[in-house]
């Protein structure tokens, strides 16, 4: 059972007030950018709040699929929660193909997937992302949908989320070998932090 339009809508206005005494100060850049229909909404990971930025940047509506470590579905009173927003949990380390089959559900059925490629949160260096997101999209035939939220997020700081330009993972006809996918990852993350201004 999925929350109500109105209840999710509820939710998300009351974390953004909530955080507001934190960041009261918020800027988006490219929401021009966002496509129609269904697509993989990539972005770097710093903080345990980045899914609920991306959404205010985003708006609250569709209703966004998030794919998260299965781990925080174990916890009884979040895993009703996660549950019912649509949350797919995913077994790190390892190829998961429930977690993948129902990414691939969920994009064929016209919603918009949130993966964080880089699978953890990273605040200072930079770790090689996995290719996981430009696979869904590769293989849906979906575009990918950079973005890039703050990664040092102080006290009352602004808090910055850019939108990149959508683009699709170019594999001429067919799907994307493990080298292009690497590739276009890299490429991909190169992107979402120079859009924050935090270069290679």
């Amino acid at each position: 059972m999925k929350l109500s339009r109105f209840t999710y809508t509820l939710l998300v206005l009351l974390t953004r007030i909530a955080l507001f005494f934190w960041h009261p100060v918020f800027c988006v850049r490219g929401r021009e950018n966002i496509p129609e229909g269904p697509c993989v909404i990539a972005g770097n990971h710093s903080g345990n709040a980045d899914p609920l930025w991306d959404i205010y940047a985003l708006r609250p509506m569709p209703l966004y699929r998030i794919l998260a470590k299965e781990s925080l579905l174990r916890v009884p009173v979040l895993r009703i929660l996660f549950e019912r927003i649509g949350m797919i949990g995913v077994r790190r380390g390892e190829q998961d193909v429930n977690a993948l089959k129902t990414c691939l559900q969920a994009l064929k059925s016209g919603e918009k997937v949130f993966v964080y490629p880089e699978g953890t949160r990273v605040k200072r260096e930079r770790i090689e992302a996995k290719t996981g997101a430009l696979m869904l999209a590769d293989r849906a035939g979906v575009p990918v949908l950079p973005i890039y939220t703050s990664r040092r997020r102080f006290p009352f700081q602004p808090v910055l989320v850019a939108i990149g330009e959508p683009f699709r993972v170019r594999s001429e006809g067919r799907r994307a070998t493990a080298a292009e996918l690497r590739a276009q990852t890299d490429a991909m993350m190169d992107i979402i932090y120079a859009m924050g201004g935090d270069g290679k």
